[in-house]
């Protein structure tokens, strides 16, 4: 019966997985880099590695894996996954030069309000993508499906 339940919920648990462990490995650099550690830095966007990349990367590969790559189901992530990477990559990459610039120019006098870092570049999206292959894979063949 567990293993069903497993079987069952697989790509949402590979994907879920791949956010948190893309999100830790943030917190660890932040601690290997002696920078400031904050709590708060786990749900903050942008970064190495994009946890949007390897969210969507391990559901596109898990169900490509448990339903087969010429299903419905995986030509809608696939084309999900393109969306939430150009987002990742283009607008909110946009966003945050924009932060920037408003913090450098408008915002100087005081502290910087705006989050320069929302999103990502593409070494931050490979290693992402990397990451959430990498873990919807090997729980596919540790899972024994």
């Amino acid at each position: 019966m567990q293993s069903d339940v497993i079987y069952t919920y697989y790509p949402l648990l590979a994907s879920l997985l791949s956010m948190v462990m893309s999100q830790c490995v943030k917190l660890i650099t932040m601690l290997i880099r002696r920078q400031p550690f904050k709590w708060s830095s786990f749900t903050r966007p942008g970064g190495m590695p994009s946890s949007h990349s390897a969210l969507i990367t391990a559901i596109t590969l898990s169900v490509g894996l448990t339903d087969g790559f010429d299903t419905t189901a995986f030509f809608i992530c696939v084309a999900l996954s393109f969306v939430v990477i150009y987002d990742a990559r283009g607008i909110r990459h946009t966003v945050g030069n924009h932060a920037r610039i408003l913090n450098q120019t408008l915002l100087k006098e005081g502290p910087k309000h705006l989050n320069e870092q929302t999103g990502h570049t593409f070494p931050e999206i490979l290693v992402g993508g990397a990451l959430g292959g990498i873990i919807a894979w090997g729980m596919y063949h540790l899972l024994n499906f």
